[in-house]
């Protein structure tokens, strides 16, 4: 291999949201279980997401300037292709210098230039992808990877032929020793055997799911059950009268897998968090982002729902009054609800990172 011997230097490039990085995240400490010599670099694009929640781990972490399709008629469109290509120069080098064996493209477009790189250097690359419908730049990517680990095997439709494809499941940091519902609640304050709702928009919030969260409270104070909201940063969520005690709110829980494992019901968005609530075998409310690329989170939404593991819930009709009505009926109905926690331990895939990081291993020739 390029180094010492027995040394592998693996770089993992995307991020950009916590859905493209904690992926990666898993997949890298799956990696340093299997291979405790793995030198890992995370490449981003820079966001503040990005150097908060690589701060304290034990990875370099590198910026690359890269270009990015704009939604609108955008005259910087134009450019794209030679800004792309300077991209790849510039990832190309980069992976020169740290004497990569191994590139993993978490999706997003800040992957794109290093997986190109990884081709031209003729290095192994693995591309990790979240959603039912692969992005448009994991499209892209089939065509210089090696491999896709997928989350959903629906997705092999629409990369079958370009690459070879693993159904992994999402890769998702498990602990060791996952909390039981009683440590987690004692762990965040929470009373133990009070009904649980966890409402969270991923890293970067969900103004419709704060406010539905802050509108339901008054409607659910006779009800004997407790609520977490992560805000992200969206919106503010204050306590009514009756709740000082019930409500846990932040902008963002570095003990995300508590409130998780607490939780009774999860309310949340469609994207690569679904992943991470199947894995804890919670049941779920999901509410897709209506304005996500090629409607990825709605298709994700539909299959959970036809796998039994949620119930969809447009954006448009989610507010407090709906989200009341929602705790209120899971509430009563223990039976339906435990029905759905069967199905998403069925769909959870608990062991994916190391799954992922076994294929991407397993493209790592001696040299």
């Amino acid at each position: 291999m390029t180094g010492r011997a027995g040394h592998i230097t693996v770089v993992i490039a995307g991020g950009g949201t916590g859905g493209h990085l904690y992926p990666g995240i898993a997949v890298a400490e799956a990696l340093q279980v299997e291979r405790p010599d793995a030198e890992i670099t995370f490449v981003g694009t820079g966001r503040d997401v990005e150097r908060r929640v690589l701060a304290g781990r034990p990875y370099e972490y590198k910026v690359l300037r890269t270009p990015r399709l704009e939604r609108s008629l955008h005259p910087k469109n134009l450019l794209l292709p030679f800004r792309l290509v300077a991209a790849v120069l510039r990832a190309r080098r980069l992976l020169k210098k740290s004497k990569a064996n191994l590139v993993i493209g978490t999706g997003g477009y800040g992957s794109a230039p290093v997986v190109m790189a990884a081709r031209l250097r003729r290095k192994p690359a693995v591309i990790l992808e979240q959603n039912i419908i692969p992005g448009v730049t994991n499209r892209i990517l089939s065509r210089f990877a090696d491999v896709a680990c997928l989350t959903f095997k629906p997705s092999e439709s629409w990369l079958g032929g370009r690459i070879k494809t693993v159904v992994t499941g999402n890769p998702i940091r498990v602990p060791e020793g996952r909390p039981s519902e009683k440590e987690a609640r004692d762990r965040l304050g929470l009373a133990p055997d009070r009904f649980t709702v966890f409402v969270f928009g991923g890293s970067q919030g969900a103004l419709t799911l704060t406010r539905a969260a802050q509108g339901s409270l008054s409607l659910l104070n006779n009800l004997d059950a407790q609520m977490i909201v992560q805000t992200g940063g969206s919106a503010e969520v204050k306590a009514p009268p009756g709740w000082k005690d019930r409500l846990l709110v932040g902008e963002y829980f570095d003990n995300i897998y508590d409130c998780y494992a607490a939780a009774d019901l999860v309310v949340c968005r469609a994207g690569g968090g679904v992943s991470e609530v199947l894995a804890f075998g919670r049941p779920m409310v999901l509410v897709p982002y209506p304005y996500a690329a090629h409607g990825h989170q709605e298709r994700n939404a539909v299959y959970v729902e036809q796998e039994g593991a949620a119930v969809v819930v447009d954006d448009g009709d989610m507010d407090g009054t709906k989200l009341a009505a929602l705790v209120n009926y899971y509430f009563h109905e223990r039976d339906e609800l435990d029905v759905m926690a069967r199905a998403a331990r069925e769909l959870g895939r608990p062991e994916a990172a190391k799954r992922a990081a076994r294929v991407a291993l397993s493209l790592v020739k001696d040299e």
